[in-house]
């Protein structure tokens, strides 16, 4: 089967495994049996009067559009796809995917040069006011939010985006790498405020442990609704649905999102390659440095990266020492900063730091 992404025609064959699939982009896609369609709003009787569909339900609204994720009756994914892609009237039309991680080998970055000038600035800014608490979406793996050291956020919500359900408060959750992003947001937000701050910021987590489309369209679109201010994602994707980027780039430009800050990955290449999410306008895309100033032998790098920060991080608290590293927390570090600066009154055309692809 083909599907259209951007101006890109992408291809889709058999591969060994059910329901994962080779490309023409060298890439391989697992596909859900599940359909990701942007259409105008007025149209979606359509979708629900489609011979062979079962179930449509509302992942985002983008003003005149929206993003239906549509269930097919039981093996009849491909007829009704095909019924769905001719429809009159009708956007985007997608399979609903993942892409199939692939192991590889990070090839070292020694050479190369970085400039940390936005850094410094961000560091080094301080309030003359008071600071006043903004709201900040984490979408990663999993969170404990009863761990002592996430104490002084003011949860809002926790939603499960791959299983799309809110999570109920009493009920215990796994705790996973939105922990250690968690962490260092609040070490860095707490470091910057007097110690006797009632409330950092205001938080709502977002579980996410699939790569699925729809659930990340799905994350985003819930942190829109709750009206962040700033969302932190650590997924590093080599492949975005256009679907997705509208999501994305609508929350950005029309519903008050000020910021989306996205790690730029780990692999040592070019960010504009290893991670599309660094392409979308208006994002902004955090490297890592290591602890003498010089990038990090393992961050991504390139014209894609907004700026870099120390990788290394030492979580404190309450006789808890952690230990982490990476672009998640290097871009953690910058989420807490620009919460700051945003407490502080700053716009984010004061603060800039953002992608202008």
């Amino acid at each position: 089967m083909t599907f259209q992404n951007f101006q890109q025609r992408i291809e889709l064959y058999s591969s060994q495994h059910d329901d994962v699939f080779n490309s023409n982009v060298g890439l391989q896609f697992y596909l859900n049996q599940k359909i990701v369609v942007q259409i105008n709003k007025q149209y979606k009787e359509q979708l629900d009067n489609v011979e062979g569909v079962i179930k449509t339900q509302v992942l985002a609204e983008l003003d005149e559009d929206i993003v239906v994720q549509v269930t097919p009756s039981i093996d009849t994914f491909i007829q009704t796809y095909n019924r769905v892609e001719r429809l009159p009237y009708i956007g985007t039309v997608q399979p609903d995917f993942a892409l199939v991680r692939m192991t590889q080998q990070p090839v070292k970055n020694t050479q190369r040069k970085v400039s940390n000038m936005h850094l410094e600035w961000l560091k080094g800014y301080q309030c003359s006011a008071p600071v006043r608490p903004k709201r900040i979406a984490i979408i990663d793996d999993g969170f404990d939010l009863s761990k002592p050291w996430l104490s002084a956020f003011d949860v809002m919500l926790e939603y499960d985006a791959d299983n799309q359900r809110i999570i109920p408060n009493k009920q215990k959750a796994r705790a996973g790498h939105g922990n250690v992003v968690a962490g260092v947001i609040a070490t860095q937000l707490q470091s910057k405020l007097e110690n006797n701050a009632a409330s950092i910021a205001q938080l709502v987590a977002i579980h996410q442990s699939s790569t699925l489309n729809s659930a990340m369209i799905l994350a985003f679109s819930v942190s829109q609704k709750m009206q962040v201010d700033v969302i932190n994602s650590s997924w590093t994707l080599p492949f975005v649905s256009q679907i997705l980027r509208n999501v994305i780039h609508y929350g950005l430009h029309y519903s008050g999102i000020s910021y989306v800050v996205v790690s730029a990955g780990n692999h040592a290449q070019d960010a504009c390659v290893g991670n599309k999410l660094s392409e979308i306008e208006g994002v902004t895309t955090v490297g890592a440095l290591s602890e003498d100033g010089s990038l990090a032998p393992f961050s991504n790098y390139g014209a894609c990266v907004d700026l870099y920060a120390p990788a290394a991080f030492l979580l404190k608290n309450r006789n808890v020492n952690i230990a982490v590293s990476g672009t998640s927390s290097a871009a953690a570090m910058v989420t807490g900063e620009i919460s700051y600066l945003l407490g502080c009154g700053l716009s984010s055309s004061e603060i800039g730091l953002k992608n202008k692809n």
